[in-house]
Formats: structure tokens, C-alpha cells, sequence
């Protein structure tokens, strides 16, 4: 196995480990924080490492399967943004003492992006 594609494989199965860490923590019960309606609370920062460390680990599992392309950022940053849509829906809908919050849902993707947008300038790929 090529050694990109192996590393990818790596990269791979800790992102499915994050993912399932995300899940946990998401759908465990337990008293919910007081709610406060700006944007940029600590649990908002909390969010958007979350979800850029998410996104990080996909882009490194893509990353061998486009190569020299743009598509290696789009791909990582939708697939943890609509991870972290369903993660809201599914506290909604299957975890009655937790709620859905369209604040988190920025700070998910906020925190997707501004991951790969640091790839981008940084990693140069």
C-alpha cells in the first residue's frame, strides 16, 4: 500500500474515533448550560475546536484521493458541517433533556472553516 494512502487509512480511523468522541459527548445526558444568546460564548469556542479538529482529520484522511485539487477542502468542510447539523438534529429529536441550538450550528461550521482555511495558508496544499 502507498505510504499516502496508508497514512490516509490512519488518519481515517482517529477521525472515526473523533467523530464517535463528538457523538458521546453530544447525546450524553445531564443538566444543559445556561442558555446565552450571543455567538461567542466558551461553549461556542468549544464548538469550533471541535469541529475544526473534525474537519483537520478528514482532510488528512481525503487528502491522497485529490491530489493538486481545491475539492480536498470542500469535502472535509461539508462532510463535518453536515455532521455537526445532524448532531443538533439528533439532540432535538432523540435527547429530550438536551436542545437544539442554531448557535452551535454556527460555531461548528465557523470552527470547520476556519481549520481548513489555516490548512490552506499554512500546508499549502
Amino acid at each position: 500500500m502507498h505510504l499516502a494512502r496508508r497514512s490516509s487509512l490512519i488518519s481515517f480511523f482517529l477521525t472515526l474515533i473523533w467523530a464517535t468522541v463528538i457523538f458521546y459527548l453530544s447525546t450524553m445526558p445531564g443538566p444543559q448550560l445556561p442558555r446565552i444568546d450571543w455567538l461567542m460564548t466558551p461553549d461556542k469556542f468549544g464548538h469550533a475546536g471541535v469541529y475544526g479538529i473534525l474537519a483537520t482529520g478528514l482532510f488528512f484522511s481525503l487528502k491522497p484521493y485529490f491530489p493538486n485539487t481545491n475539492r480536498v477542502y470542500y469535502w472535509p468542510f461539508i462532510l463535518a458541517s453536515s455532521y455537526g447539523v445532524a448532531m443538533e438534529c439528533i439532540q432535538y429529536g432523540f435527547f429530550p433533556d438536551r436542545y437544539f441550538e442554531l448557535w452551535d450550528i454556527v460555531a461548528n461550521i465557523i470552527g470547520a472553516f476556519g481549520a481548513l482555511l489555516l490548512l490552506k495558508l499554512f500546508y499549502h496544499s
